[in-house]
């Protein structure tokens, strides 16, 4: 392989890293990553943009061999998907070897507790609205259980990102989801637009010794006093601290995520459901369906023990 052809290569692919929102850090370890795959390329005279998903395996064989544990193999194989997600947006090549590939023996992800749709509508129907802080909570819960938002995309929103008119929430891609238009559900806008209109309104006009901060971050749609951007971790301890006297199965937002995820499993096919989650990858959608078998196994040892 030509030595010009790995800075060029590596140029683009830091290029498209920074177009999908990569953080620094991010970027600096999956070019470690790019260049021990480029490293194993040259070794078996491989061109990289022909590599087969045979040929791939062969590269997480070869990691292994050198130590490599099933956790870090995984995270290559994380980046080689991104490197040829960026040679077929480039037209260098038009499949992905690493899609269809994955680790065995790497620790699932938490298994939660499905939180029934008759038992989220109730947290959100019970959450309280006595005060402009409560009341900004309830729009926050009513996006985590309607719309199944992950909590720095609520971070993430602005002002602009709501059309009450239309009912939809606009909700932007990043380095970790992919963008999507989402319904709002009919008893949620009323409280939206309380919120958009009145409520954010009045916490602006709250003094704070930070309101100069306020004039930078006005546009941000969840918002503190004085139209400060407090970290939204924040935001979530005061929801979810409410929501847990609601009902005390519930553990945290990624909960609520994952039961909203797993209902929509049963409402529509995976395509539809990734959209709606804003997954990158199919393979992220169906490991929900992974936790709803889980937890329909335990409700079967729970009602039917076997001996």
């Amino acid at each position: 392989m030509n030595p010009s052809d790995y800075q060029k290569t590596k140029d683009s692919f830091i290029t498209y890293m920074k177009s999908r929102a990569f953080t620094q850090n991010s970027i600096r370890s999956r070019l470690i990553i790019f260049r021990i795959y480029w490293k194993w390329l040259a070794k078996e005279n491989l061109e990289v943009e022909q590599v087969t998903y045979n040929e791939l395996l062969g590269f997480m064989k070869w990691c292994s061999n050198n130590g490599a544990s099933q956790r870090t193999i995984q995270n290559y194989i994380g980046t080689i998907k991104h490197l040829y997600e960026h040679f077929i947006r480039e037209g260098k090549a038009t499949k992905n070897p690493a899609t269809d590939i994955t680790i065995k023996g790497v620790k699932r992800k938490v298994l939660y507790h499905i939180i029934e749709p008759h038992e989220l509508h109730a947290l959100y129907n019970n959450y309280p609205a006595t005060s402009l802080q409560q009341s900004r909570s309830r729009v926050i819960l009513g996006m985590l259980v309607y719309q199944g938002l992950k909590t720095f995309e609520l971070g993430m929103l602005e002002v602009n990102d709501i059309n009450l008119r239309e009912g939809k929430l606009n909700v932007k891609g990043s380095a970790r989801s992919n963008s999507r238009e989402m319904k709002l559900e009919a008893h949620q806008i009323m409280d939206i637009y309380d919120y958009v209109l009145k409520v954010r309104g009045e916490l602006i006009q709250m003094d704070t010794k930070r309101k100069a901060q306020a004039k930078e971050e006005t546009s941000k749609l969840f918002i503190g006093e004085g139209g400060t951007c407090y970290s939204f971790s924040n935001f979530m301890t005061q929801v979810m601290v409410t929501v847990r006297k609601l009902n005390p199965n519930v553990l945290n937002a990624k909960q609520i995520r994952t039961s909203v995820i797993t209902k929509w499993l049963k409402m529509y096919n995976l395509r539809e459901v990734q959209y709606l989650a804003g997954h990158r990858y199919i393979s992220s959608t169906e490991s929900y369906l992974h936790n709803d078998m889980e937890g329909l196994q335990e409700e079967v040892q729970q009602f039917h023990p076997v001996g």
